[in-house]
């Protein structure tokens, strides 16, 4: 997938965008690891997400062609 131009996209300071979310996550997934317990979301959890994300790229790519994930 490429992006048009310069300045598009989480990389450009001026989107307003940060890791914070992420960092939150992990440090989740850490806790849970390290007590035991198992973390908020789980491998078959995440794999859905990132099957949909793959898909939302591969229709872009397609050119809005709807893509099922899986």
């Amino acid at each position: 997938l490429a992006l048009p131009g310069p300045g598009i996209g989480a990389s450009d300071p001026s989107a307003g965008l940060d890791c914070e979310g992420h960092k939150a996550a992990i440090a989740e997934f850490l806790a849970a690891l390290e007590s035991g317990r198992s973390p908020p979301i789980d491998g078959r959890e995440a794999r859905k997400a990132v099957s949909t994300i793959l898909a939302i790229y591969e229709s872009a790519r397609l050119g809005g062609i709807p893509v099922a994930p899986g």
